[in-house]
């Protein structure tokens, strides 16, 4: 759905195409009408390829509740459904919520219910995922169980890796906290932050995005962190709005969250499409990341969406990958190797590894994680 209009499609039920309801649609705003039909055997077969975001269904005269509108809720399950009628029997009420039916319209219809059941539906229309296989960005978490795991290196160098992979430009959020390292590492004086997005919700669009964004080469899009970034009120629609502009707008999103654990941190790794956990092979590191692992679990994380990946690994070590699995009952999806020099170079100069250490094992096995990466997701 864009933030800027809600699409709208018209059915009559009735077979009969009343004027008033264009009339009071082209009254407001962010209302555009798509179709128009009174057949709705041919609309349900016409408009599944290119659901809209919104159905006006008019039933005005039925007395009960017709079993094509059934078929249309069931083809159609990520449009929302309003249904206008003057029937308001206690039976009909009842079958229209039991169908799915949540905006029921009385007839004679106004410019203000329908504009507020616009508006109701915003949201949760909003908040759907895109489901498998649908054309929108996937967004990567990069994250640990602690600070210091080499979340940001490995951020920023898989953004790199993909952007080289898929020749797409990518978009690199920093999120770390409480503070944001990704201008840092990159020398960059950030020019806006996430928080213009946060402070203007009413602008949040693609053009407002796209002049938020701060170029890193040709390769990168970054959106820059704020130091202390917290669970504010009312948090959780903006970033679901953010993610949806910004799943629009990339093919890949790689988000440098840091390990500060609220309810900002769980929503962020539920809305990912896949969360690469850091860690580093030693019993308390594992102990700990078995912790985290359970409340990812606990907050309905699916568990195929974790990737543990162990950073600065070393093959003869006391504690070996298999022990990673037993210990926490999670294989390692891929190794990156311990390669303090190479990293420390590219952060001191301020850019990536790719300059920095081309031929060096890090920058090597990050490439290989972006190539599991795209494996992994299908892309």
């Amino acid at each position: 759905m864009s933030h800027d209009y809600v699409e709208i499609a018209l059915l009559y039920g009735s077979s009969v195409a009343y004027v008033e309801i264009e009339k009071i649609l082209g009254c407001i705003p962010k209302a555009k009408i798509l179709s128009h039909s009174s057949d709705p055997q041919r609309f349900i077969a016409q408009t599944q390829a290119s659901p809209p975001d919104v159905v006006l269904v008019d039933i005005r005269g039925q007395k009960k509740i017709p079993l094509w509108l059934e078929q249309l809720i069931q083809r159609l399950p990520q449009t929302q459904i309003l249904v206008c009628s003057e029937n308001r029997e206690a039976d009909f009420i009842i079958q229209a919520m039991q169908m799915g039916i949540r905006e029921l319209l009385s007839i004679p219809l106004n410019k203000t219910d329908i504009e507020a059941a616009l508006n109701r539906v915003q949201i949760p229309q909003n908040r759907l995922q895109p489901r498998e296989g649908d054309k929108h960005g996937q967004i990567l978490v990069v994250t640990g169980h602690k600070g210091g795991v080499g979340c940001t290196t490995v951020a920023i160098n898989l953004a790199v890796a993909l952007s080289d992979l898929t020749e797409e430009r990518v978009a690199l959020i920093d999120l770390g906290r409480p503070f944001p390292d990704v201008a840092n590492f990159l020398n960059q004086k950030p020019n806006y932050s996430f928080a213009d997005l946060i402070d203007n919700p009413s602008k949040l669009d693609r053009s407002f995005a796209e002049s938020i964004m701060q170029l890193y080469e040709t390769k990168l899009a970054i959106l820059h962190g704020i130091p202390g970034l917290s669970d504010l009120e009312g948090m959780e629609e903006i970033i679901d709005r953010i993610f949806l502009t910004l799943r629009n707008m990339y093919k890949y999103i790689v988000i440098d969250l840091g390990p500060w654990l609220d309810k900002f941190f769980l929503q962020v790794c539920t809305e990912a499409n896949m969360v690469l956990m850091l860690t580093q092979l030693t019993i308390p590191d594992i102990k700990n990341l078995g912790i985290l692992l359970g409340m990812l679990l606990e907050g309905q994380l699916q568990r195929r969406k974790i990737k543990i990946v162990v950073n600065r690994y070393i093959s003869r070590h006391v504690v070996q990958l298999g022990d990673l699995d037993r210990i926490i009952k999670h294989p390692a999806f891929h190794t990156l190797s311990s390669d303090y020099f190479s990293s420390m170079k590219a952060i001191d100069l301020g850019t990536v590894l790719a300059s920095a250490a081309p031929r060096s094992k890090l920058w090597s096995s990050i490439n290989k994680l972006g190539t599991l990466i795209l494996e992994e997701i299908g892309n």
